[in-house]
């Protein structure tokens, strides 16, 4: 399925000057989005929901603090090319994919329940 981007070859060259630890522009709003979620969660006193959701916006946290100084951001296209963690991110990203369509009917479930309850 991702067997093309395997094949590209990523050099530092075409990369901008600027580098800035932000990274893509999805990876700040799905930090602050998945922390705010997590939050209102831990107020509302959802304990399993909140508690599903920890795991997951702590790796959030941990992964954009602990990106080093000279990298473009989280992903880093030539350090992902270069170190072959490529895989790791892809794995990654489904187990997040998983994640988020579990979060997504569990929560549609809990809004139905709470219409029908009413």
């Amino acid at each position: 399925m991702f067997g093309f981007v395997k094949s590209f070859f990523f050099s530092s060259s075409p990369l901008p000057p600027k580098k800035s630890r932000w990274g893509p522009q999805w990876v700040v709003p799905e930090l602050i989005g998945h922390t705010i979620v997590t939050v209102l969660m831990l107020i509302s006193l959802h304990w399993f929901i909140f508690l599903l959701n920890l795991p997951v916006a702590t790796w959030n946290i941990y992964r954009f603090i602990m990106v080093p100084s000279g990298n473009m951001g989280v992903f880093d296209p030539t350090e992902i090319h270069n170190r072959g963690q490529l895989k790791s991110h892809m794995k990654e990203a489904m187990i997040k994919l998983g994640f988020h369509l579990l979060c997504f009917f569990m929560y549609l479930y809990s809004m139905i329940l709470a219409l029908i309850n009413d």
